[in-house]
């Protein structure tokens, strides 16, 4: 339909014919011209964003959000006149409104080449949780009154849409994910605890054609291993004392999904029984003889390397091939610190709305504490910790340090001395004083030059022997980064040559590391996630670094 149109001003002349039916469609549309001007900007997308009309038609896109033109996707689109398609955006307003949404982005062409403009459709988090629901309701009136597949319509249902991140890693295994929903196939999904396998579970099961028969999910570890069998093979009358004709979970799943989680806890015995079902795709109940056909699909969860469990003999080798014909390997979220801007950006509006509160900012000291973290728990660790500081703010609306150690101590226990901080007079504003005294740091360490690290953090530190490294005010997401207020000193020479020390220690780390940033971190003594986060902060590469560049 916009193939057809022959330039900008046709596309205003002929928005009246529309103009009723995107004012009244549920869904945000923007139209923007080749420079990225909004031109259109309909009743749905107000709502969304939580802004005026007024206020946004006639600028530009990147006035309006909080994008650069490198960033913007829109602006992306304009570029390469590539479309956007079904792609979850978390970003922030100019005046602040922190928005989750499924955007799809298409080009508008003049005479099918020259790209004059593009139309953004979206949807946020809200609504489409609502319209899932609604179909899940209308799902389950087809389905039977079961008391023993009640526990699935409570469930929680989760899509690919509510996985959040944009980590190279993580998009590999969403595509593998999305492929593995299109057949039949076994999958197995590999990760530690908290990286979100019940999340992949479900997106995979509600984005198959199974989606509208069941999906049951039973944690194996949690279960005693004299009943497992029952539960999910189901128990015969007569089998035992007190056993009923009873379907288990398989049963209660046909033509639908079941996930094993924890499946490498499965006694060998019981794993050897589900390989025939696996083969044959019949079951036998205990205490019973005849064999019931099923038509399931199983996905199964393991916590440590297969390699590992193979080898311990947790998992029997032909169970594990059987089960695993599609491997799908979930990385922590150490391994994706670079997602941690937009999960928390994400946990903070959930838990929000939640708690019926503003969305508060995040100072800059909270950050690096949430980057400096190892997260053994993961994204769950991340969520529960963002969840209870916020139940423990009252009415600040700046979530601060101390808010994350009163919340999680743990956190506090992990982080290193220098890094734990912030027990200085740190305020709100000025959060980046750290106590770290040279007797913390071994002398005796060398860098690859053979200078002392001493000599590495000298320009560091004042005749106190105190670490006091400020970083700049730096909100690359809004509610990131609280900058100073207004009345601190902004641009004092102090501040500047706080800002010089701790790029320029930063930067003599890289040059005697040769742009190794783990031995960057060593030498600074700080956590290789908190070099990442340093390093994105003041847009370092390390490759610039490496021996033979000129820097």
């Amino acid at each position: 339909m916009y193939e057809s149109i022959s330039g900008v001003g046709n596309v205003l002349d002929c928005l009246p014919y529309f103009k009723m039916l995107f004012d009244s469609i549920q869904i945000g549309i923007i139209i923007a011209d080749a420079n990225g001007r909004i031109i259109y900007y309909n009743k749905a997308q107000s709502g969304i964003d939580r802004l005026n009309l007024e206020d946004v038609l006639d600028r530009d896109m990147c006035e309006v959000y909080k994008f650069t033109p490198n960033t913007s996707p829109a602006m992306q689109v304009l570029r390469t006149g590539t479309p956007i398609v079904d792609r979850v955006h978390s970003y922030l307003t100019r005046s602040g409104n922190l928005v989750n949404a499924s955007c799809t982005i298409y080009p508008l062409y003049k005479d099918g080449s020259e790209v004059f403009g593009a139309i953004c459709f979206s949807q946020s988090y809200t609504a489409l949780d609502f319209q899932l629901q609604n179909i899940q309701k209308d799902i389950s009136q087809y389905k039977e009154n079961d008391d023993a597949a009640e526990p699935n319509k409570k469930a929680k249902n989760y899509s690919f849409s509510s996985i959040v991140g944009q980590n190279s890693s993580l998009l590999d295994a969403v595509s593998l994910a999305r492929i593995a929903a299109t057949n039949h196939s076994t999958v197995m999904l590999v990760g530690e605890t908290g990286v979100g396998k019940e999340i992949f579970a479900q997106s995979i099961h509600y984005g198959s054609s199974r989606a509208q028969h069941s999906y049951t999910a039973i944690n194996c570890s949690a279960v005693p291993e004299t009943l497992l069998e029952g539960i999910l093979f189901g128990t015969a009358k007569g089998a035992f004392t007190g056993a009923l004709n009873k379907p288990g979970l398989f049963e209660v799943s046909n033509k639908g999904t079941i996930f094993l989680d924890e499946v490498d806890s499965m006694p060998i015995s019981l794993q050897s029984k589900l390989l025939r079902v696996l083969q044959e795709r019949k079951i036998r109940r205990v205490g019973e003889a005849d064999e019931r056909e099923i038509d399931v699909r199983i996905i199964s969860a393991v916590g440590r390397n297969p390699a590992t469990l193979l080898k311990q003999g947790l998992l029997r080798p032909d169970f594990y091939y059987r089960l695993g014909v599609i491997k799908i390997f979930l990385p922590p979220l150490r391994e994706r610190m670079d997602d941690v801007h937009q999960l928390v950006s994400h946990f903070l509006y959930k838990h929000s709305q939640a708690l019926g509160r503003r969305i508060p900012e995040i100072s800059n000291a909270a950050v690096e504490i949430l980057y400096s973290h190892n997260w053994p728990g993961n994204v769950r660790e991340l969520e529960h910790a963002i969840e209870a500081s916020l139940s423990i703010m009252g009415a600040s609306q700046l979530l601060e340090p101390s808010h994350l150690y009163s919340a999680c101590p743990e956190i506090a226990r992990r982080v290193a001395p220098h890094e734990r901080a912030f027990k200085t007079g740190v305020t709100a504003g000025n959060p980046a004083i750290m106590p770290h005294t040279h007797a913390e740091m071994d002398a005796s360490r060398t860098d690859v030059t053979g200078n002392t690290e001493d000599a590495v953090f000298a320009a560091f530190s004042d005749n106190s022997g105190v670490y006091t490294a400020a970083p700049p005010a730096f909100a690359p997401y809004g509610a990131f980064g609280k900058e100073e207020p207004a009345n601190a000193v902004r641009g004092s020479s102090l501040v500047a040559a706080k800002y010089e020390a701790e790029l320029n220690t930063i930067r003599n780390a890289l040059r005697a590391s040769a742009g190794n940033r783990s031995m960057a971190a060593r030498l600074l003594d700080i956590s290789p996630q908190l070099m990442y986060y340093k390093m994105k902060k003041y847009k370092l590469d390390a490759k610039d670094f490496a021996p033979g560049r000129r820097q």
